[in-house]
């Protein structure tokens, strides 16, 4: 446990460095000072070299792989809070929502741990409507990559191709709003920004 963590950080360092990287629309999260940042389950591999800051909270599964996945964000210097959809989740939710208000940013990946792949789960929506924070959306995509034969269709860009972080505007979620309406919103948001990041990769 101590050397598959470790081991998977010098990984994504490694490949991330032969990479030739742009972050399109940086704007919407730099000029964002408190957020909740959400991407697919897809984009995990190299969502760590994302524009986001510290200190941040991850939410993380409650699995083996979510606990090797954890030990890497601490590599990375992130916090997480364990739990998801399917154990643990209000737990999750309740140590977010401490983190948040002790000063963290939030990172969530909707669709996890288990998919369906691209569809967001009601917590997103519960958190942002509880902590007041928006959801600024991103997507990693490469010119050349592999997707592996996963529920989530991982991506894992070749080393040198050219790789793409596209970042979407703060989506803000009233407080009283309907969930599944806003559940639908960020779905179809995030969704639109996955396929404008692969038309713009392939530009």
């Amino acid at each position: 446990m101590k050397v598959l963590p470790l081991a998977g950080y010098l990984f994504i360092r490694a490949l991330h460095a032969t990479l030739r990287v742009r972050h399109v629309r940086a704007e919407n999260i730099d000029d964002t000072p408190r957020y909740i940042i959400a991407f697919w389950h897809e984009c995990v591999l190299l969502s760590l070299h994302s524009r986001w800051r510290r200190p941040t909270t991850a939410i993380i599964s409650q699995s083996k792989d979510g606990e090797i996945v954890s030990r890497v964000l601490e590599l990375y210097k992130a916090t997480t809070a364990r739990g998801s959809s399917t154990r643990g989740g209000d737990n999750a939710l309740r140590e977010a929502i401490r983190a948040y208000r002790a000063g963290d940013n939030l990172a969530v990946t909707p669709d996890g741990p288990k998919g369906p792949r691209r569809v967001v789960k009601d917590g997103a929506v519960y958190l942002a409507q509880l902590t007041g924070a928006p959801i600024v959306p991103f997507h990693f995509t490469a010119r050349k990559k592999k997707r592996l034969r996963s529920w989530d269709s991982q991506i894992v860009p070749m080393p040198f191709s050219r790789a793409l972080y596209l970042y979407g505007p703060p989506i803000s979620v009233p407080r009283d709003g309907n969930v599944e309406e806003w559940r639908v919103k960020i779905e179809k948001a995030m969704n639109d920004l996955a396929d404008e990041a692969e038309n713009l990769v392939n530009s």
